[in-house]
């Protein structure tokens, strides 16, 4: 039984859940129902063989108690999070929200945070092509994830200039979306290779030669970054908070939705 409150607000639109070739049955527990509550501390590891035997390969990261007492949080390799109930008879695919202070809190969004953050942590800052802000210290970073060729990634770094004089840290990862030995993963590399990393990556987005170059660098374990993460596009731009803004925004709204302007 749907709860009229979701349906209503619009906010909770379950789909079909359709995992790699498997359809499982979908139930959802309304606000008034009675749900067996789960031992929060013991998660069977028949749950993640039960998942195996039907799909092997599914890209099961973990599965771990969520913040709903019934159910389970099922991470994927990328970035994906699926929830299941204690025995794994069924499987649900959507997001789950938590109405609280008469607000929508989205349980599924603030797992996918931390779980940003947590891989993000990996990349350390001299891996990254770093543009500093201007001001004393930074009031905000930001996290791109880029492409030499990609469109929408040379227009935000026209304003990345902007960004800088706004108190803007912006840390660069490399994403060649065309795959490791393509042209562009080649470009990339020439730029974390070159004497002045800043300047080549700029000339290289204004579709400068810059030279072929080769060094031991990152930009391959970005990729992989990337894709664990679950970034599909270019620019995917990451804020502090772990955040994905997917795509270009413009300066002077990036911003205000950092909230520094």
């Amino acid at each position: 039984m749907q709860s009229p409150a979701l349906n209503n607000a619009g906010v909770l639109a379950m789909s079909k859940f359709l995992v790699r070739r498997i359809f499982l049955p979908l139930t959802l527990c309304s606000f008034i129902s009675v749900c067996n509550a789960a031992d929060e501390g013991v998660v069977s590891s028949g749950v993640k063989e039960k998942l195996l035997a039907i799909s092997p390969q599914m890209p099961i990261d973990s599965v771990s108690a969520s913040e709903v007492p019934w159910l389970f949080q099922i991470s994927l390799k990328d970035g994906s999070i699926l929830y299941t109930d204690k025995n794994g008879d069924f499987l649900f695919a959507g997001q789950v929200f938590e109405l609280s202070e008469g607000r929508f809190n989205n349980l599924t969004e603030n797992s996918k945070k931390k779980n940003r953050l947590a891989l993000l942590s990996f990349s350390p800052e001299s891996e990254m092509i770093i543009f500093p802000s201007k001001t004393p210290l930074p009031l905000a970073t930001i996290t791109v994830f880029t492409d030499i060729d990609c469109g929408y990634c040379r227009k935000l770094h026209r304003e990345v200039g902007m960004l800088n004089q706004l108190g803007v840290k912006v840390r660069y990862l490399a994403f060649p979306r065309a795959g490791v030995g393509s042209d562009s993963y080649d470009k990339i590399v020439s730029a974390w290779c070159a004497e002045d990393p800043l300047d080549a990556l700029t000339r290289a987005k204004l579709g400068e030669e810059i030279g072929a170059r080769n060094c031991d660098n990152p930009v391959k374990k970005h990729l992989q970054l990337g894709k664990k993460i679950g970034v599909s596009g270019t620019p995917a731009i990451f804020f502090e908070d772990g955040t994905l803004q997917p795509g270009y925004l413009e300066a002077a709204k990036m911003a205000k939705l950092l909230g520094i302007r």
